[in-house]
């Protein structure tokens, strides 16, 4: 199984035979397990946010993340290049603590219930509606612009994807642990 194969099934989990992936992925499941857990958890040692902050940023950036497939998915900017960032994403598969600031539209309000049940509500939705398969993304020449990475691939997308979810999993794991 290629890295982007292992990505996906970790971050949507079963891939069929026909490689659709699934319209309630692992990754929601995840995010919608972490609702239930004290939000105002706070460790400065860890992190600058609170434990609900960090998840209202991870549906926050899962929205983003989907935006930027579905424009790759276009097959546009195909020819644009991956930046230096990007290509480190891809070989080294981690990202490092504190390395990149928060880009705006991403960055959490309150962290509260209240902020993030909408987010919540309309990922659900919005990945019910998702009709991908792997093949497809894999496929699909076109990028999307990561104000860091520069131009990545829907697959690439995909990888990030992963990659960043288990990111902030592990900061959250990390804020209960030092919050006791």
């Amino acid at each position: 199984m290629d890295r982007i194969t292992e990505a996906v099934v970790r971050l949507w989990g079963f891939v069929g035979k026909d490689g659709r992936l699934d319209g309630s992925p692992r990754f929601a499941d995840d995010l919608a397990a972490q609702c239930g857990n004290n939000l105002v958890l706070r460790a400065p040692g860890v992190s600058k946010w609170s434990f609900g902050q960090q998840l209202e940023h991870l549906y926050r950036s899962s929205h983003y993340v989907l935006d930027r497939i579905e424009e790759s998915m276009t097959g546009d900017n195909a020819s644009e290049p991956i930046g230096l960032w990007g290509r480190g994403l891809m070989v080294a598969g981690f990202i490092p603590r504190g390395a990149f600031p928060t880009i705006p539209p991403l960055e959490p309000a309150s962290g509260t219930i209240a902020d993030i049940r909408p987010l919540r509500e309309s990922l659900i939705k919005r990945l019910s509606q998702i009709d991908w398969n792997l093949a497809q993304i894999k496929a699909s020449p076109g990028r999307s612009l990561h104000p860091r990475m520069k131009w990545l691939s829907s697959s690439q997308w995909l990888f990030f994807a992963d990659i960043h979810h288990r990111h902030h999993l592990a900061i959250m794991r990390d804020i209960k642990k030092a919050a006791g």
